[in-house]
């Protein structure tokens, strides 16, 4: 593909990655109930004349959804400005610097379907077309970010959305106090971390899962959400909203190679980066409130291990 083909085509199947599940509909599968006070888990990062607080988030939330308290509020206040784990801004520099690498890689790389057997090969094409994205798009991606245009489908009528999102309700309050945004990263540099993953054993186990996928469900692997109504569908979300931490993560890429893979490159490498990046901000005197996704403090790969690795230690505070 040709770098522009290549880059539009690389947007059009990120979005469908990250894709707003399908409005609600009435349907109280969706209903859920919060007897609780919530309160996710806090973090405080510090040194004589630095204070940094870590926010694990929820990217996607119901309308209605109560995940603020007295305590966190204090610290939205109180903070001199908001990083979150990327901006629009960012991404678009980002990804001007680095489209000349990720359409070489592409160009040198043989498409996904010529690596699979026979047997796979046509249920590869099956489960793109499934997707509704366009199969030359998909099949000439690196796997990885292909498997990510791929992952499972949200639940048809699950009201989540990025406009309840817990980034979206902080940024919207400190873009009006006039406080500035940050990002700790860019996304571009995730994308092409998936894309220089080596495919060899990543095709080999999708070759596998291909030949052993129903060929019904549209994804590769089941929900772990589907048949649950009510709180039940929700557990994830309260589990957070009350503050627990995993002792580890799943992506749902169902372990192996591939979840390896992703694992490697979306958490244990990103994680590390970004322990190296709060050492640094210590350096810099004043308040920040650091709201990244949840799954970055859970599991062996976990944003607080690698702290402890650079000799740091965040206190929880709640």
């Amino acid at each position: 593909m040709k770098p522009r083909r290549f880059w539009n085509a690389f947007f059009a199947l990120f979005l469908a990655a990250i894709a707003m599940p399908a409005a609600a509909q009435d349907d109280d599968r969706f209903a859920f109930t919060q007897d609780y006070e919530p309160a996710p888990a806090l973090w405080s990062l510090s040194d004589e004349d630095t204070t940094i607080y870590m926010l694990g988030t929820i990217h996607l939330l119901p309308e209605g959804f109560r995940w603020r308290n007295p305590q966190l509020d204090a610290i939205i206040d109180e903070v001199d400005e908001l990083v979150v784990e990327t901006s629009d801004a960012e991404n678009a520099r980002a990804m001007e610097r680095i489209e000349p690498k990720l359409a070489k890689l592409v160009e040198r790389r043989a498409t996904t379907s010529s690596q699979l057997s026979p047997q796979a090969r046509p249920r590869w094409r099956q489960l793109v077309r499934m997707s509704g994205i366009p199969f030359e798009t998909a099949d000439n991606m690196p796997v990885l970010i292909a498997l990510l245009g791929l992952a499972q489908p949200g639940i048809e009528g699950d009201p989540s959305s990025y406009e309840y999102g817990v980034e979206t309700v902080l940024e919207l309050e400190f873009a009006e106090s006039g406080r500035p945004i940050g990002s700790i990263e860019d996304s571009g540099h995730v994308m092409y971390g998936l894309s220089r993953v080596n495919d060899v054993e990543v095709i080999e186990e999708l070759d596998s899962r291909l030949q052993e996928w129903d060929g019904k469900s549209g994804a590769l692997y089941e929900s772990e959400y589907a048949g649950k109504r009510g709180d039940a569908y929700w557990a994830m979300e309260h589990s957070w909203a009350q503050g627990e931490v995993a002792d580890d993560f799943d992506f749902n890429f169902g372990g192996g190679k591939i979840g390896e893979a992703f694992s490697h490159v979306l958490l244990d490498h990103r994680n590390t980066r970004w322990a190296e990046w709060l050492d640094k901000r210590l350096d810099e005197p004043g308040s920040i409130l650091l709201a990244v996704g949840a799954g970055h403090f859970e599991g062996p790969h976990s944003l607080l291990l690698k702290l402890q690795d650079r000799g740091l230690e965040a206190e929880r505070i709640n």
